[in-house]
């Protein structure tokens, strides 16, 4: 039987890590989605990603900078494409990935909001660019600890050693 994960121990234990919630320096506010809610061109990205693809577009699987702070600042990141429904080219949907199997999620690679604004504006502004997705980036939670594992070695093989 698989082990089953209590998502709000799950939330609160990224909280107490400085994943989930406003973190110092980090330029949008971080929230957690769960897996099953994620749209299902994501979840096909990260199925590509546990085979080791193949990806649609050459920059899949290269270094993500973090430039804008919106991820916790220490990690290595790798970004993949998210197709968009209705959009010919690349898009703005991503899944970046941590070499430790830990996951994010943004329709907004581009549109982030920027500035000095009281954080409830930039939601208010943030929200304009989506309506769906509201934040610029959000750590998926609530995958099956094998999945994770997958995830994580995945990475590890497509990392540079």
């Amino acid at each position: 039987m698989a082990e089953t994960i209590d998502r709000l121990v799950e939330e609160q234990a990224l909280r107490h890590s400085g994943i989930l919630g406003r973190g110092d320096g980090m330029g949008n506010s971080l929230y957690a989605m769960d897996y099953a809610l994620l749209p299902p061109e994501a979840q096909r990205t990260i199925q590509l990603i546990i085979n080791g693809g193949p990806f649609p577009y050459p920059q899949d699987g290269t270094p993500f900078g973090n430039r804008f702070g919106d991820l916790p600042s220490r990690g290595d990141y790798l970004e993949f494409t998210v197709p968009t429904p209705g959009v010919g080219n690349r898009g703005a949907r991503r899944i970046v990935a941590r070499k430790t199997g830990l996951l994010f999620f943004t329709a907004c690679h581009y549109e982030r909001v920027q500035g000095s604004m009281t954080p409830e504006v930039r939601r208010l502004q943030t929200a304009q660019i989506d309506e769906r997705w509201r934040n610029g980036f959000y750590v998926i939670t609530g995958m099956p600890p094998e999945m994770r594992q997958q995830v994580a070695e995945a990475i590890r093989q497509m990392q540079p050693h």
